[in-house]
């Protein structure tokens, strides 16, 4: 009771001291403003003992502040009056104060389409103004702007902000190992770009005439400029394209004999590809896929996992790339074209990891197919084989209520990796929605002009993630990639390695998933592992063979390969105990003898 007691005499005491020195400290500012402004007649004698008002201005301002900081120790910085501005005049141009918002508020008032990075959920965005005409009227929140940078709402935040550029920034020191700074400088040509140094050894010629290699890191060395993508791998992810002649062989030769080519003969291809796509076009909507022999049964557990739920499939098309791909779509009943001009040539393996000549090989089918059915003026869902649908996914991106969805381009699905080559969309090239308008149409033909470096690094995701940026930049290309913690909708790899609480409900039915996808796979075997084991494969044992085998070599009829081999219910098989799965796998090893099986909580 004394104790408490003594806590009101001490709050009361405080508020008595501020009642009593705030009127004298604010008549003492009216005064000093007075005389600065010529307004005090004949008190302008009494301050001959100045140098200048202004200097007694900012005395009497700090003298404020140390008063103010007394009485209001124990609360909120943001509240308590300083006398410094954050920024000096020679910034004035480009920035004059500063404010901090929650990121997810930001984000959730203006979707920039870019994911959240897991560790910067509850982290917060800087905002710097460039006039104070551009700092909100709140005149509280416009002083936290000018003295200390304190945090608002991201409305109140933005109320007077014309336009708006964004950076986004590593928050997860992804780049590990080293300090990271970044300079913001004014310019009078603006840069939309951001340029990169790090203290990496000098270039040799050695590294110059390697392959997906760069200098390593030593931070006894100068900054000095390199690829933005760059880690402390000791790896060039995007390694410029050669030719050690073009006149005859290297990656820009041949790029160009695959690109003359489909010049030459794409008013051919899309006069057969029409009569094709406008039987089975559905809302001005076609889903295109791309398969080879090699993978051609992951296909085929696509066709008979949405026969099982009686999903309406009926508007792929899928583009093979040899006779027996053919044969295996003609079997499954979707309607196919073989592009043998531009793809005849594509291997018929499988390819044994990912990255591969074989996987870069097929990457090029991916980015030809969107691009064509585009040019017919359709809308393309293009998903990989390795997908299993759970409801329709077409119904998100056709709701028309959904202002949302509406307004971007090109929606993704969100890979999860977090790989400096994949910033900052971080999408999945295996599942994305493109709307058919000249941004997207030219955003596939500039991916088919960069066709090289999809072929040399391995990667037609990172490629095209560039591509995204660089078009949203450029022509206002909107994209949208669905955060993986956010959103349900579209789980794949990172769900299947990272959310355990989240594939438990998965297989159980209980989450709001619209499909699955099998990433995150060193390869085809991997990925059969994973929807084998999760209660997703419908594919009859029979039929992991050559078509004709499967038929007894009779004639293949549209529908006959589906009937023969798919199960209508899920055909189980475990193979480890701490992987996501359908059942519990206890009498299975562990991939990993440190983990936990998956069903043990």
């Amino acid at each position: 009771m004394a104790r408490s007691m003594h806590r009101r005499r001490s709050n009361f005491d405080k508020t008595l001291l501020l009642l009593l020195f705030l009127p004298p400290i604010f008549f003492y500012i009216g005064y000093l403003n007075s005389t600065a402004s010529g307004n005090v007649g004949n008190h302008l004698p009494l301050m001959e003992g100045c140098a200048q008002n202004n200097d007694s201005k900012q005395k009497s301002e700090r003298r404020v502040a140390e008063l103010m900081h007394k009485m209001g120790e124990g609360k909120d910085s943001s509240t308590i009056i300083s006398s410094h501005k954050i920024f000096p005049p020679s910034t004035s141009d480009y920035a004059t104060a500063m404010l901090h918002v929650s990121k997810q508020d930001l984000m959730q008032m203006h979707d920039f389409g870019v994911p959240f990075a897991p560790n910067a959920r509850g982290s917060d965005a800087i905002l710097i103004y460039n006039t104070p005409k551009s700092i909100p009227d709140d005149m509280s929140v416009r002083h936290d702007a000018l003295y200390n940078g304190a945090k608002t709402s991201a409305s109140t935040a933005l109320s007077n902000c014309d336009s708006l550029n964004v950076i986004f920034t590593d928050t997860g020191h992804q780049r590990h190992g080293y300090n990271q700074c970044l300079v913001i400088a004014g310019n009078k040509l603006e840069s939309y770009h951001l340029n990169r140094y790090e203290r990496l050894l000098p270039m040799t010629q050695e590294f110059e005439e390697s392959e997906n290699k760069s200098p390593a890191f030593d931070d006894s060395t100068k900054l000095r400029h390199i690829p933005r993508a760059n880690t402390h791998e000791e790896r060039e992810d995007f390694p410029v394209p050669l030719s050690d002649s073009y006149k005859e062989y290297g990656d820009v030769r041949d790029h160009w004999k695959k690109l003359l080519t489909f010049v030459d003969n794409v008013d051919a291809i899309l006069d057969e590809l029409k009569v094709i796509v406008d039987p089975i076009v559905k809302d001005n909507t076609v889903i295109v896929m791309t398969v080879n022999k090699g993978q051609s049964v992951l296909l085929s557990n696509f066709v008979c996992a949405a026969r099982s739920r009686s999903l309406d499939i009926s508007n792929v098309l899928v583009f093979p790339t040899d006779v027996e791909a053919q044969k295996v779509v003609k079997g499954l009943g979707l309607a196919t074209y073989f592009d043998k001009i531009n793809l005849g040539d594509s291997p018929e393996e499988e390819a044994a990891m990912y990255g591969d000549d074989v996987f870069a090989s097929m990457m090029f089918a991916k980015l030809l197919t969107v691009l064509c059915v585009s040019l017919l003026g359709h809308d393309v869902l293009f998903q990989d084989v390795d997908i299993v649908w759970f409801k329709n996914p077409l119904t998100i991106f056709h709701d028309k209520s959904n202002t949302e969805i509406q307004k971007f381009d090109i929606l993704c699905q969100d890979d999860g990796s977090v790989q400096a080559r994949f910033a900052p969309l971080a999408a999945n090239s295996g599942f994305y929605y493109v709307r058919a308008n000249k941004k997207t149409q030219y955003l596939f033909t500039s991916l088919l002009y960069h066709a090289e470096l999809v072929s040399l690094s391995g990667s037609h995701q990172q490629v095209m993630i560039q591509l995204l940026q660089e078009h949203s930049s450029l022509f206002g290309l909107t994209v949208k990639v669905f955060d993986k913690v956010e959103t349900e909708y579209f789980p794949c790899g990172w769900q299947y390695f990272r959310r355990k609480d989240f594939m438990k409900s998965l297989v159980k039915g209980e989450s709001n998933a619209y499909i699955y996808h099998a990433s995150w796979a060193v390869n085809k075997d991997d990925k059969l592992v994973y929807l084998k084991q999760l209660g997703e494969w419908y594919v009859r044992d029979q039929c992991h063979k050559p078509v004709d085998e499967i038929m007894g070599g009779e004639a293949v009829d549209s529908g006959a390969l589906a009937s023969e081999c798919c199960s209508a219910e899920p055909l189980i098989t475990c193979y480890y105990s701490d992987w996501p799965s359908k059942i519990p796998c206890t009498d299975s090893p562990r991939n990993d003898p440190d983990q936990n099986d998956f069903w043990a909580d």
